[in-house]
């Protein structure tokens, strides 16, 4: 799946870098500056995504960070859970590809018009 969120959003002229799992994700929040958005699968080895938002959500910058969960789960309680945690939106799989785009595209140009309001920061494509 990881591969066609690529391609989606490469082909729209995202710059994408992928994380191969839990661990690799937080390791980019730790070490890497913020990215316009974040497209987390909720299922991931070593860390799931909702441990992976909550961590986003407790690290300066990233806090503000637009996050949108991709799940083949798609319960009442998996949802909420997730939106809890901190996620900004939460599609099912299989999604439909342009929906995706469009609502990627629109949490990018929300939280860039609340980064250049005045006295707030700016992040950039990842």
């Amino acid at each position: 799946m990881s591969h066609v969120i690529d391609f989606l959003l490469t082909r729209e002229g995202f710059s994408v870098r992928l994380a191969r799992d839990g661990r690799e994700a937080l390791r980019a929040i730790a070490e890497e500056d913020p990215f316009d958005v974040v497209v987390l699968d909720v299922m991931m080895p070593f860390a799931s995504g909702v441990q992976v938002v909550r961590a986003l959500r407790q690290t300066p910058g990233w806090d503000i960070v637009p996050v949108i969960m991709v799940s083949g789960k798609g319960s009442e309680s998996d949802v909420v859970m997730a939106l809890e945690a901190g996620a900004s939106d939460y599609l099912t799989k299989p999604f439909r590809p342009r929906e995706f785009v469009a609502r990627v595209r629109a949490h990018v140009l929300r939280a860039r018009a609340a980064a250049s309001a005045p006295g707030q920061a700016s992040g950039r494509a990842g």
